[in-house]
């Protein structure tokens, strides 16, 4: 045993020669093999792909990355450069742009985004951006034909800043900005609605407003849970959407009180895995958190090739690869997070 206690050791050395301090994660025994060995696990992070507005040809001014979501191996970006608001489209595979959306026609008008996008989603044939200017725009999919728009872009409208957005089980659930959650029905989301979309139900926010505008995110975990990052309550959220039916009255709370988890900083917005949660904050890095031993480790203010300096949202597209908008503007940066697992055999 002595000499494989060496041989770790050894390894051991070579792994924080190779990763900074915050790449690796606090060593975590493994003491279920069944041929009765520890086996230890370690993550490093190292920027596998950077994009940029010289990317796509811009002066770096013209582009700032914000929302990003991937559809297959199309990567939806949200750009609030000055170049101005838009959906821009990007080839993985063949590592191009295929297309921007800024501007469209619907009934004879020509349409635009007129403020920036705040979440982008998916949901079967359709895709749903949201614009901080209380608009919900639907799209089909995959031509990005235009559908209608939940919203009129006034406060006073079905849709109030939303901030965030999640679509199951035929209902489209809305962060709004003073913290409540708006629900609609995928099935009233019809060009006959066009502007005219009304609220399903409206359920309690505990009080947390976002004057600020401080980014949001909210994913569905399964069927009917949902997390929803709360920034100025520093917690994130856990919403029971089987508690969302006609008989739930407005301003009642779907909030699962003792599932929330109150933070040390102010988190903005949250990348999902298997093993472990990344989440942006208010203290400009990418925040930890193991699923297994349920604490925040440790945070990434740096991956290897890449300093962050203002890293505002982060996405996970699968568990081995993450996309970073850092947005300060020395960065106006999309940086793509490669997370390697290692295991290591005592």
């Amino acid at each position: 045993m002595k000499i494989y206690n060496y041989i770790l050791i050894i390894l051991l050395g070579i792994l924080t020669a190779q990763c900074s301090k915050d790449e690796i994660a606090d060593l975590e025994p493994d003491l279920t093999d069944p041929d009765d060995y520890n086996s230890y696990w370690y993550y490093s992070y190292e920027a596998a792909q950077l994009i940029d507005g010289h990317t796509f040809g811009m002066e770096a001014e013209e582009f700032t990355p914000y929302t990003v979501v991937h559809l297959g191996d199309t990567l939806f970006i949200a750009n609030t450069g000055n170049a101005g608001n838009s959906l821009m489209l990007f080839s993985q595979k063949e590592n191009k742009l295929l297309k921007t959306l800024k501007t469209w026609n619907f009934n004879g008008k020509r349409l635009q985004f007129e403020s920036s996008i705040e979440a982008i989603v998916p949901a079967g044939e359709r895709l749903y951006v949201a614009e901080r200017q209380s608009r919900i725009h639907v799209f089909s999919l995959p031509y990005l034909t235009y559908i209608t728009c939940i919203g009129n872009g006034n406060w006073g409208g079905p849709v109030f800043q939303a901030q965030a957005l999640a679509v199951n089980n035929g209902l489209i659930y809305a962060r709004d900005k003073n913290g409540k959650v708006s629900i609609y029905k995928e099935s009233e989301a019809t060009q006959e609605n066009y502007q005219k979309t009304k609220r399903y139900r409206q359920v309690a926010g505990n009080g947390t407003a976002n004057n600020a505008f401080a980014p949001h995110y909210m994913q569905f975990v399964d069927e009917m849970k949902i997390l929803l990052t709360d920034y100025e309550g520093k917690r994130i959220r856990v919403l029971d959407g089987a508690l969302v039916n006609d008989d739930l009255e407005n301003n009642s709370s779907i909030d699962m009180e003792d599932l929330t988890l109150s933070l040390d900083f102010k988190p903005k917005t949250l990348a999902v895995g298997k093993a472990r949660w990344y989440a942006t904050g208010d203290n400009n890095a990418i925040n930890i958190y193991d699923k297994q031993s349920q604490k925040w480790t440790h945070r990434l203010n740096s991956v290897k090739g890449y300093a962050f300096a203002q890293p505002a949202r982060v996405y996970a597209q699968n568990d081995s690869v993450l996309w970073v908008s850092d947005t300060h503007n020395t960065k106006r940066t999309l940086v793509k997070v490669a997370v390697h697992k290692g295991e290591i055999h005592e």
